[in-house]
């Protein structure tokens, strides 16, 4: 067995954990998967960082991936993602903001707390056209992710959010909508090189392109325009790895959102590239430094 010993901590065993471990156990390394509800923290609990080496974050809360990896790190752990990525990656103004100062092309979007203001920012965004997105600050799989056609719409979306007891639907995002083709494009980007990408194309009357909502995914050759915008966005954010969701505009590409507890199983599957491998290869890495 390596000397080199890495945490795998989730919430919910997925199939891309099970690839994850099951290259960490071809390899014979030396693992630990740890399900976040077992654990048990005090103000004084410790893990030896002699016998743990690197985190690998894999919750799919977002609430428990920002704290647990805040807890591990003030063990004195290296955390991947690290903890300040994943509180940006997970709040999406603020990862907006952080990639439009690197220069990265992304939708113009802008934030409001009530309603008047989600008027506004309407105005801000458009010329009074529509259609526009509406969204929360934090979320996944395009939940609540909708493509508003009329001030009705959206004035009864904004009531609604507003109504909503989570504080972050409160939050609301307006999004200018980019005219593109019927997908969009999932990069996985692992230490500053996109090592794998799929299209997601949108099912039949489905605007959305997730996969989780039915999507058709299949591969991508990564030119070096997509690999240079996918490569800066994750490193706009500080990610050892990321998926990155690119859509392809009328200007060229713009970056719609960094996740940083990616899903890659069908990147894996529809490119045949062992991402789980380049996973395992970048903890490694790491844990050596």
């Amino acid at each position: 067995m390596s000397s080199i010993a890495i945490l795998v901590a989730y919430d919910l065993f997925r199939l891309d954990e099970k690839l994850i471990v099951d290259e960490l156990r071809k390899r014979s390394l030396d693992f630990k998967l740890v399900n976040l509800d077992s654990l048990l923290f005090d103000t004084e609990s410790t893990l030896s960082s002699e016998s743990t080496s690197v985190v690998l974050m894999r919750s799919v809360s977002h609430t428990r991936s920002e704290v647990f990896s805040k807890l591990f790190e003030e063990m004195g752990l290296t955390v991947v993602n690290s903890s300040e990525t994943i509180w940006t990656g997970n709040n999406k103004f603020l990862s907006l903001v952080k990639l439009a100062r690197a220069g990265v092309p992304v939708p113009r979007t802008v934030l409001a707390v009530n309603e008047s203001k989600a008027m506004e920012a309407f105005k801000i965004l458009t010329d009074g056209t529509y259609p526009v997105i509406i969204k929360p600050i934090s979320g996944s799989w395009g939940r609540m992710v909708s493509l508003v056609y009329t001030n009705h719409e959206l004035e009864l979306l904004v009531k609604h959010r507003l109504k909503m007891e989570n504080p972050y639907m409160k939050m609301i995002l307006l999004q200018e909508y980019v005219d593109k083709p019927n997908r969009d494009i999932r990069v996985i980007v692992v230490e500053d090189r996109a090592v794998a990408a799929i299209y997601r194309h949108a099912p039949s009357g489905e605007w959305r392109t997730n996969t989780a909502r039915g999507g058709r995914a299949e591969p991508v050759k990564i030119d070096k325009e997509l690999e240079d915008i996918s490569v800066k966005a994750s490193r706009a954010l500080g990610a050892y790895y990321a998926g990155v969701d690119v859509v392809e505009s009328r200007d060229g590409y713009v970056v719609l959102e960094v996740n940083v507890v990616p899903e890659f199983k069908n990147v894996m599957r529809v490119t045949g590239i062992n991402v789980a491998g380049e996973i395992v290869d970048m903890l490694l890495r790491i844990a050596k430094r």
